[in-house]
């Protein structure tokens, strides 16, 4: 059976009903736009053409395709709800899928059936139907005396079960086919622009039922978008669950779809876990962590803190309210506390850095400690400056590394102590002003004011 097929997305009109300044398609679940999950299902299909149809082409949206893993191509008909004028020229497969950009919960499962039933039919056009809780809210299927459908109906028949149509559409790169897209007025919603197809192309139409109605959640609203993270997030919480993930509160747990997480982890409520994360075996996330791109390995834990970019090594300490910004390796059995940042740095094995401090562009050695308060001055106003700092050092509290500088193995540095030069190996830098003591000034300046 001959499969290949292009994938058309539709990815315009409707915005004011979603009340926006930005594409819907752009807008957010779980750390991703709903343009990228249609893609994603769509690219399982392996389509010899991604094509993105637009009423117009904004910024976004190519800011969006430069970013992604896709290779896309951006058809833009001003006027045009759906543009499918400019299209034709651009679908050379035998067939092609039209898909809403805004149906973040659709499964390729679904498409492939569509397209399955499609070829065994022979139709010009097939689409997904399913069974909704309320008949009524959905657009209706009605059919012919051989089962065929022949229109599309706003109104559903007021009992019983309803079969109703989604807008996921299968058709042939055929020109009746065309024809009857061209007819299609301007501002035709993806409703109308399925009942008017079923109209005119049958009785070759076929309809595929799809068993899982939460898969065709199309986002029109604001509340249409939280409705479908929430189903989103709870597809996610049980496919951790069953692969050994303790939940705490799976209602304050939100987990990105690229995120992944090691057998006997627990994570605690409100853990969000985004991008491309990996947290190893017998974690403990949270409460109240946020990490994007991350990788925590097996052991450590995490509480109270932001990740964005960051390593954390087996057996790691992170939190309460510490920040790793991206470049942050933090090696094992390190502990990074209380308002603790961390940037483009590298932490050694069992290093302390427990509350106040600031370590950026740095490599710090196994086994040091670095005091409350110390800052590694990286920045000049033009350009970053590294600092190093041997294995076993200790940085006193309240310390200014003025960077580019280098802290040797095993050195102290005074508490306070402003450091513009290298310290050798195993010395002492004191690089603050001489303490001086004033017997009885504050009574004599205040008899004197008296």
């Amino acid at each position: 059976m001959e499969t290949s097929l292009d994938v058309v997305i539709l990815a315009s009109g409707e915005e004011g009903e979603f009340v926006s300044q930005r594409p819907k398609v752009l807008h957010e679940i779980l750390g991703l736009p709903l343009l990228e999950y249609v893609l994603r299902a769509a690219s399982e299909l392996f389509p010899t053409r991604l094509i993105l149809a637009v009423g117009r082409e904004t910024p976004e949206i190519h800011s969006f395709l430069t970013r992604s893993d896709f290779e896309v191509l951006i058809i833009g008909a001003e006027g045009e709800a759906h543009g499918f004028g400019p299209i034709e020229g651009a679908v050379a497969a035998p067939r092609f899928l039209v898909l809403p950009g805004h149906l973040p919960l659709l499964s390729s499962e679904a498409l492939k059936r569509l397209l399955w039933e499609h070829i065994a039919q022979k139709a010009l056009l097939s689409f997904l139907t399913f069974y909704p809780e309320d008949p009524g809210s959905y657009l209706s299927v009605v059919r012919d005396e051989s089962g065929i459908p022949k229109a599309i109906v706003t109104e559903g028949s007021g009992g019983g079960a309803q079969e109703a149509a989604a807008a996921v559409l299968c058709l042939d790169n055929v020109p009746e086919v065309w024809e009857a897209l061209k007819r299609l007025p301007t501002e035709c919603t993806p409703g109308a622009l399925i009942a008017e197809l079923v109209s005119a192309l049958h009785p070759r139409v076929h309809a595929v039922p799809w068993p899982e109605p939460e898969e065709l959640l199309t986002v029109h609203t604001r509340r249409d978008l939280a409705r479908a993270g929430e189903l989103l997030r709870e597809r996610t919480i049980r496919r951790l669950q069953e692969t050994g993930v303790t939940v705490v509160d799976p209602h304050t747990a939100y987990v990105g779809p690229d995120a992944s997480v090691g057998l006997d982890t627990v994570l605690h409520p409100g853990v969000h876990l985004y991008g491309k994360t990996e947290i190893g075996e017998g974690c403990e996330i949270g409460p109240q962590a946020y990490l994007v791109d991350s990788v925590v390995e097996r052991g450590a834990r995490i509480w109270f803190s932001v990740l964005e970019g960051a390593w954390v090594g087996e057996g790691a300490r992170i939190g309460p309210y510490a920040h790793l910004r991206p470049g942050a390796r933090i090696g094992a059995r390190a502990r990074i506390g209380n308002f603790v940042e961390v940037k483009n740095a590298q932490i050694g094995e069992d290093v302390r850095a427990g509350h106040l401090a600031y370590i950026g562009d740095a490599e710090v050695g196994p086994e040091a400690n670095i005091g409350a308060g110390a800052i590694t001055c990286n920045y000049d106003g033009v350009r970053k400056h590294r600092t190093v700092i041997g294995k076993r050092a200790f940085i006193g509290s309240n310390t200014a590394l003025v960077a580019p500088v280098t802290i040797g193995e095993g050195a102290v540095v005074g508490a306070g102590s402003v450091i513009t030069e290298d310290v050798p190996p195993h010395s002492l830098a004191l690089g603050r002003a001489r303490q001086v003591v004033k017997p009885e000034w504050a009574r004599r300046k205040k008899e004197g004011e008296g």
